[in-house]
């Protein structure tokens, strides 16, 4: 069951270190080990889990968490703000209202994509699926084989509904925009979204062997197999160069 994750070419490695903080990531910091001297995210989180002991906070408590997000965006849209001004760039409320009525717009196409629907609902089984798994009587090699997949699907399940539906909605921004950027986030998302549901799939296949077909939760995890299966088709067909990004993102999931 050791599964090998697949390393990053120099090429790749050279394009990602150019382009921090990276948008073409999973965020599975722990494992990463190529990156975490070089990547800002990595590090600003380490130095958030400092600054908790420091002050003796949780750094898991969400909080904590919610209030460190708050302090990021406000620091970010100063920024954003005083570059704007730097440019002297002028946005009026005409622009606004043109913007807000494009976001509108391209929200109420992405949740009626087909694509969007059945990832939000696979998302959703494997969530409920982990939330209320009960481990068996077994040895104990088989309950630690149990308990890596089971962190592989809690780390990835919610990651398959957010790239889906970020995917969708860069495809509509990337036409109005004409963006013609060499690793287009369209594809940057639904292939982080597309391996995901990957991973997910393969966990809970690995899952079902272990447990054995006989078991209580067989059933339903025949379901969500099935599932998981329409929901692979809709990304190949929505995106359908998707399964030619593997190398194109840095991935961490056991595929």
């Amino acid at each position: 069951m050791n599964i090998k994750m697949q390393k990053i070419s120099a090429a790749n490695r050279k394009f990602f270190l150019e382009w921090l903080p990276f948008n073409f990531c999973d965020r599975f910091c722990e494992r990463c080990e190529e990156f975490q001297d070089d990547c800002k995210i990595y590090q600003d989180d380490v130095n958030f889990k400092v600054k908790c002991q420091i002050e003796g906070k949780d750094s898991h408590d969400m909080k904590v968490i919610f209030e460190h997000v708050a302090e990021t965006m406000t620091q970010t849209m100063k920024l954003v703000q005083e570059m704007i001004k730097k440019e002297g760039v002028k946005i009026t409320k005409e622009d606004e209202k043109r913007a807000d009525k494009f976001e509108r717009a391209a929200a109420a196409a992405v949740v009626k994509n087909m694509l969007f629907k059945k990832c939000r609902l696979i998302s959703r089984k494997f969530a409920r699926f982990f939330e209320n798994f009960s481990y068996p009587l077994c040895n104990e090699q088989v309950l630690l084989y149990l308990y890596n997949e089971m962190q592989e699907l809690c780390f990835y399940c919610h990651l398959i509904f957010v790239k889906a539906a970020r995917a969708l909605h860069s495809r509509i921004e990337e036409k109005k925009d004409k963006d013609d950027f060499s690793r287009p986030d369209p594809l940057v998302s639904a292939a982080l979204g597309y391996y995901s549901l990957l991973v997910c799939k393969r966990s809970i296949e690995v899952i079902l062997n272990l447990i054995g077909h006989g078991a209580i939760q067989a059933k339903q995890i025949v379901k969500i197999i099935k599932l998981a299966e329409e929901a692979k088709s809709e990304f190949e067909k929505a995106f359908p160069g998707v399964t030619e990004f593997r190398d194109k993102i840095i991935f961490h999931g056991k595929v």
